[in-house]
């Protein structure tokens, strides 16, 4: 069986904020952080090259500031984007309930998920980012370029999910094999 079998609508060229919210951090001042901390802050440099990063040695904040948790809150599931520095343009998935976002890094949400994560994970999402990045010593890009980054999706939201559902499937397999060769 082929696509046609299963789903015959139109791709087309779209946004990512067209298929979610784009958003980024707060901007946490160094002298809040302490070691013990109830919260993770999620950096740039916590985005690694792992298909899902899960980073726990970073720095740390405690708040009860019930808005701030709410608004910067990584519970659920979320797909970072590095905004700045040497990893820019690097997308990981990322979930913790007791882990804040902070600024410059981007976060996209949507109920396509695993399909956004396949799009942005792709080589030439990095490459676009990289050429529209700006700055002498540090790259930045803005959550605008992230938002106008286009790509040709699939009409569907069901051939959406299947996609990203089957190309997660290939992941999971992957990172499967590596931990069997790291043994």
């Amino acid at each position: 069986m082929n696509r046609i079998d299963f789903f015959n609508n139109a791709w087309e060229q779209r946004k990512l904020g067209e298929l979610g919210v784009v958003t980024t951090g707060k901007a946490f001042k160094s002298k809040e952080f302490n070691e013990n901390g109830e919260y993770l802050v999620i950096t740039n440099k916590d985005i690694s090259e792992s298909l899902r990063s899960q980073n726990t040695v970073t720095d740390r904040i405690d708040t009860s500031d019930e808005e701030l948790i709410k608004k910067y809150n990584l519970s659920g599931e979320n797909v970072l984007v590095t905004m700045d520095g040497v990893n820019l343009g690097k997308t990981a998935k990322y979930s913790n309930e007791k882990a804040l976002l902070a600024q410059r890094v981007g976060r996209i949400q949507s109920d396509q998920l695993e399909f956004i994560y396949q799009v942005t994970v792709n080589p030439t999402f990095l490459s676009a980012m990289r050429t529209l990045s700006v700055g002498n010593a540090i790259k930045h890009i803005s959550l605008k370029q992230i938002s106008d980054y286009t790509s040709f999706v699939p009409n569907s939201k069901d051939e959406q999910s299947k996609i990203g559902r089957f190309f997660r499937s290939f992941d999971d397999t992957i990172a499967l094999h590596q931990r069997k060769l790291v043994k």
